[in-house]
């Protein structure tokens, strides 16, 4: 199994599965992302407020296995990347 991540808008993601690398995904999970809770980052996954009594309902559950590697995957995929000029610098002899 392959899972690939997709970043986009801010720090929103698309989490899709496949058979094997380079092959159709069979699952897409749209518009997850990481949030920072008490116990540390985690996944977020689509939900529906309910108006009435602010009670969100996921759409999506996992077990701690996949989310550990959706978690490290977005993680690597969301980071920032660098200008180019980062080490311009570094081999200036003065």
């Amino acid at each position: 199994m392959e899972v690939t991540i997709k970043p986009w808008e801010g720090n929103k993601f698309d989490v899709m599965v496949a058979s094997k690398e380079g092959a159709e995904p069979f699952l897409t999970i749209k518009s997850c992302r990481i949030v920072s809770g008490k116990n540390g980052d985690f996944v977020s996954y689509p939900a529906t407020k309910n108006e009435k009594t602010g009670k969100y309902w996921n759409h999506v559950y996992c077990n701690d296995k996949f989310n550990a590697v959706v978690l490290s995957k977005a993680h690597e995929a969301m980071k920032p990347v660098g200008s180019g000029f980062d080490n311009m610098d570094a081999d200036i002899p003065f």
